[in-house]
C-alpha cells in the first residue's frame, strides 16, 4: 500500500519536451502571480491596521525563495515544488495581515491555493504545501495564535482544520497526477501509441506487400492516401496520383472518366454514398488483366463517410473462365439449332463469313455501307444466338457512334478473332457444306408423276423438278418465327402468336439469301417497336400479348413478302420531327416512309442491342433494291404496321434445265 501511495506522489524521474515546456509556462506565470501578492498584503494591512511596512517586509521575504528557485533551480519540477511552499506561506501572511472579523474566512486561501496548484500535474507540489500549512498552523498557533485565529482556539479547532488541508490534498494530488498522466504525460501516451501504430503498420505494409489484391483509399474530396498495397504499384506503375482516375487513366481511360462523373454524384450527396458508389465502374482492364473494383465507405456506422475504400481483385482468370463456359453454352445451343436447321445455319455463317471478312478489312469505304453490314451481322448473330459476335458488333456501333467515323483497328481486330474462335469451335460442322441432296414433299412428288403419266411436255416436267433444288419459302418463315421467339424473350415479350403463310412457293437459297439476312430487322423491329407490352396492350383494350403474320405470295404477277403486326403502328409524327432534323423531305406520307429507310434515322432517343441505330430498314432497302424490288409500308397508330417487298416475277424464273445436267 505505502508501495502504492509513494508510486501515486513521485513523478517518473523522466521530463519529457512537452511537460518541461508546460512547467516553464506555468512556473513564469506563478511567479508573476506570487509577485501581485506584495501590493494585495499591503492594501490587506492597511485597511486591517496590521502594519503596511510589515506586509511589505515579510512578504517580500516569502518572494525571495520563488525567485532563487525559478532563476537557480534547473528542474522545472523542484521550481514547482518551491511554489508550493510559497503558496502557503503566502496564505499564512494573508490570515495574518486579514486579523479583524473575518480572519477565519481568510483560511479558504489555503484550500483556493491547494486546488490551484494542481496544474502543475505533480503530487508532490500539493504533499508539501500540505505539510507546509500543517506546520504554520501548528507553529503560530503555539506562539502566535491571534495570527491564525481571532479568538482562542483549541488545539482540536487546529486540528479539524488540519483535517480539511488532508482531505483536499488527497483529492487535489489524485486530479495533478491525473493530469499528469492524461495531460502532461500525452507526449508518452502519444509516443506509445504510436509506436504501437508503427508495430501495426509494419505488419499491415508487410500484409499489404504480400496481398494478391489492390487497396487504396479516397479522402472527400476525392485525393488518394499515399498509402496503398503494393498491388496497385504492379498493376499502375509508381504513379503520384492525386485522385483515382489519375491514377486509372493511363491503363483505361474509359474507367477514369466513368469514375470522374460518377465522383460528381458522390460530391453533390443528394444520395446516400452507397447508392452513389453504385453508380461507379465495377471493371477495369489494365495492361491485359481484368480487375474488379468495389467501393466501401469508411466512417462511423450510423454517422457521417470519412473516406472511401477502394478493393481491387484481379479477376482475369475468372473472366476468362466465363468467357470459356459461355461459349461452351453457345456451341451447345448452335449443335442444337444445326441439328434441327443446319442448312439455315449454314447459310448463316457463309454470310457471316463474308460480312466479318469486309468489316475487318478496308474493302467498303463507305460508313454508311458499312454500319449496314455491322448492323445486319449483329441481327442475324443475335437470333442465332451468336452472342460473342453480336456484342462485338455492338461494340464496333458504339465506338462508331462515338467518334463519327470508321470503327477502331482494334475492335475489328477483335470481332475477327471472335468469329475464328466459333469456326474452331465449329469447324467439323461448319466443313460440311454438301447441300446437293433434295427434298420434296409427297405431294410434289405426286404431282410430277402425273404429269409424266399423262404425257406433259418434257421441258414442263423438267422446269417442275428443277423447283425441287428450290427452297421452300415455309422453311425461311420458320426461321423468322424462331428469330422472333428468341428476340421477344430477350425483350420479355413473350406470347406473341405468329402465323405463317408461304402458299408453297419456293426460292433460290442462295440467290435470296442477301435478302433473308437483312429481312431480319424487319422482324426485329416489329417485337421492338411495334408490338406492346402485355400492360401496355390491356390498357389499350388488346387482347393477347400480340400478333404478327409472315407471308410470302403471288400477288399481280409479283412475289410479295409480308409482314403485318398488331402494334402501336409507326409514330409518324416523330418521324416528321427527326426527317427535319436531318434535312430530308418531309411534305407527306411519301417522304416519311422514305425516311424510315435513311441510315441513321430511328424514332428512339438511345440505342439498344435490339434495335435504335436507323441502320437496319437501310440494309433491308439495299436488299431488295438489288433484287429489283420495291417496299411498301402502311401503319395506324394503335392497330399496327405492315412492311410489303415487292419483287418481279422474272427474279423467280428457273434457269435452263441444262445448267442442273452439267452441275
Amino acid at each position: 500500500m505505502f508501495r502504492k501511495i509513494v508510486d501515486a506522489v513521485v513523478l517518473p524521474s523522466e521530463i519529457t519536451g512537452f511537460e518541461s515546456d508546460y512547467l516553464a509556462r506555468m512556473n513564469r506565470v506563478a511567479l508573476w502571480f506570487f509577485a501581485l501578492h506584495l501590493p494585495i498584503f499591503v492594501l490587506v494591512a492597511y485597511f486591517n491596521d496590521t502594519g503596511p511596512m510589515t506586509a511589505v517586509a515579510l512578504t517580500s521575504a516569502v518572494l525571495v525563495g520563488p525567485f532563487i528557485a525559478y532563476f537557480t533551480f534547473k528542474n522545472p519540477r523542484a521550481i514547482s515544488v518551491s511554489y508550493g511552499i510559497t503558496a502557503m506561506l503566502m496564505g499564512g501572511l494573508l490570515v495574518h495581515f486579514g486579523q479583524g472579523p473575518v480572519q477565519i474566512e481568510m483560511h479558504f486561501y489555503f484550500f483556493a491555493l491547494l486546488a490551484m496548484l494542481a496544474m502543475f500535474g505533480n503530487p508532490m507540489v500539493i504533499a508539501t504545501a500540505a505539510v507546509t500549512v500543517a506546520l504554520h498552523h501548528l507553529l503560530v498557533w503555539m506562539y502566535l495564535p491571534a495570527s491564525v485565529f481571532n479568538y482562542d482556539a483549541p488545539l482540536w479547532v487546529v486540528a479539524i482544520h488540519a483535517a480539511f488541508v488532508v482531505l483536499e490534498s488527497v483529492a487535489t494530488c489524485y486530479i495533478a497526477r491525473s493530469f499528469f498522466d492524461n495531460v502532461i504525460g500525452l507526449e508518452k501516451i502519444v509516443k506509445s501509441r504510436t509506436a504501437e501504430l508503427d508495430a501495426r503498420n509494419e505488419d499491415m505494409h508487410l500484409l499489404l506487400d504480400n496481398v494478391q489484391q489492390g487497396f487504396l483509399t479516397l479522402d472527400r474530396t476525392g485525393a488518394v492516401a499515399a498509402e496503398r498495397s503494393a498491388q496497385v504499384t504492379r498493376w499502375f506503375g509508381h504513379v503520384d496520383a492525386a485522385t483515382l482516375p489519375e491514377l486509372i487513366e493511363g491503363v483505361d481511360a474509359g474507367f477514369a472518366d466513368d469514375f470522374r462523373m460518377a465522383w460528381e454524384q458522390v460530391e453533390e450527396d443528394l444520395l446516400p454514398v452507397e447508392c452513389n458508389l453504385d453508380l461507379a465502374p465495377s471493371e477495369l482492364v489494365a495492361n491485359g488483366r481484368n480487375i474488379e473494383v468495389s467501393y466501401r465507405p469508411l466512417g462511423p456506422v450510423d454517422g457521417d463517410w470519412t473516406g472511401v475504400l477502394v478493393v481491387m481483385s484481379d479477376v482475369t482468370s475468372q473472366r476468362e473462365r466465363e468467357r470459356l463456359e459461355s461459349e461452351q453454352r453457345e456451341v451447345l445451343h448452335l449443335l442444337d439449332r444445326i441439328m434441327r436447321d443446319k442448312a439455315g445455319f449454314l447459310e448463316f455463317f457463309a454470310e457471316g463469313e463474308r460480312q466479318v471478312k469486309l468489316i475487318a478489312s478496308d474493302e467498303i469505304e463507305d460508313r454508311v455501307l458499312l454500319g449496314r453490314v455491322i448492323h445486319t451481322l449483329k441481327g442475324n448473330s443475335a437470333v442465332f444466338g451468336v452472342h460473342r459476335i453480336a456484342d462485338r458488333c455492338h461494340e464496333i456501333e458504339e465506338a462508331m457512334k462515338e467518334s463519327g467515323g470508321r470503327p477502331p483497328e482494334a475492335l475489328r481486330a477483335g470481332l475477327d478473332e471472335a468469329w475464328t474462335r466459333l469456326r474452331s469451335s465449329l469447324e467439323m460442322i461448319v466443313g460440311d457444306d454438301d447441300n446437293s441432296h433434295i427434298e420434296i414433299e409427297d405431294q410434289e412428288f405426286r404431282s410430277v408423276l402425273g404429269s409424266l403419266l399423262a404425257d406433259v411436255p418434257r421441258e414442263d416436267v423438267a422446269r417442275e423438278m428443277i423447283a425441287w433444288r428450290l427452297e421452300p419459302t415455309r422453311r425461311r418463315l420458320t426461321r423468322l418465327a424462331d428469330q422472333l421467339e428468341r428476340v421477344a424473350t430477350r425483350l420479355d415479350k413473350r406470347g406473341i402468336e405468329v402465323q405463317l403463310e408461304d402458299h408453297g412457293l419456293r426460292l433460290d437459297a442462295e440467290r435470296w439469301s442477301g435478302f433473308w439476312s437483312a429481312y431480319v430487322h424487319v422482324i426485329r423491329n416489329a417485337v421492338d417497336h411495334g408490338i406492346e407490352s402485355i400492360e401496355e396492350r390491356r390498357a389499350l383494350g388488346k387482347d393477347g400479348a400480340g400478333h404478327i403474320l409472315v407471308e410470302t405470295a403471288m400477288e399481280s404477277d409479283e412475289l410479295v413478302v409480308r409482314l403485318r403486326d398488331d402494334g402501336r403502328g409507326i409514330d409518324w409524327a416523330r418521324v416528321r420531327e427527326r426527317a427535319m432534323e436531318r434535312g430530308l423531305p418531309a411534305d407527306d406520307r411519301a417522304d416519311l416512309v422514305a425516311a424510315l429507310f435513311h441510315d441513321g434515322l430511328s424514332t428512339r432517343d438511345e440505342a439498344t442491342d435490339t434495335s435504335g441505330r436507323g441502320a437496319g430498314l437501310g440494309a433491308l432497302a439495299q436488299a431488295v433494291e438489288a433484287m429489283s424490288g420495291r417496299i411498301e409500308v402502311s401503319s395506324a397508330p394503335g392497330q399496327g404496321t405492315t412492311f410489303e417487298c415487292y419483287f418481279p416475277r422474272r427474279v423467280l424464273s428457273c434457269e435452263r434445265p441444262e445448267r442442273y445436267l452439267a452441275a
